[in-house]
């Protein structure tokens, strides 16, 4: 049955999204801090399309490839927010040295998002790592914002239907 409590409207008040060293629990996690525009979550298959002579449609599908990437605009234009953007490691100081890259960190994603029914809604992504696609933008009459794009991997120490994550929905107090 329909229900308006199914509607959900809005992220999270705080902690919205949180990011660990791959393999680390949410307690450990860094709170990403302000974004804008939400989280956007998009996953695509590629299948294979099977076909025999007597039939002039498919008779099934295979799916041949999957992809899951996290879309996220950070509103904290911090040297460690672009650091992370640029997929190299967070500056010690005051200054943020990137380049030639050898090797890429892998990380965990939490976004804590509203659910249905007023839950509230965890997402975890097991494996993640930024792919290269970021974007900053310094303007006279705006925010600077940092686009971050996370491929999401799959994790080979978890069960086949678990390697990209989970979504759990906590019932409201």
């Amino acid at each position: 049955m329909s229900s308006p409590t199914n509607i959900v409207v809005g992220l999270a008040a705080e902690g919205t999204l949180k990011i660990a060293s791959y393999g680390t629990a949410e307690s450990g996690a860094t709170d990403l801090g302000f974004i804008k525009g939400g989280i956007t979550i998009e996953h695509e298959e590629t299948s294979y399309d099977i076909k025999v002579d007597q039939v002039l449609a498919s008779i099934a599908k295979v799916t041949t490839e999957e992809a899951l990437k996290v879309k996220v605009t950070l509103a904290e234009a911090t040297l460690s927010n672009i650091a992370l953007a640029l997929g190299v490691p967070a500056p010690v100081s005051t200054t943020l040295e990137f380049g030639d890259k050898s090797q890429s960190a892998y990380y965990t994603l939490y976004a804590n998002v509203k659910g249905a029914n007023g839950a509230s809604r965890k997402y975890t992504f097991w494996k993640c790592r930024p792919n290269g696609k970021t974007a900053q933008s310094y303007k006279r009459d705006g925010e600077t914002l940092i686009e971050v794009e996370f491929d999401v991997l799959a994790d080979t120490t978890k069960d086949q239907a678990k390697r990209f994550g989970q979504i759990v929905d906590t019932s409201a107090a």
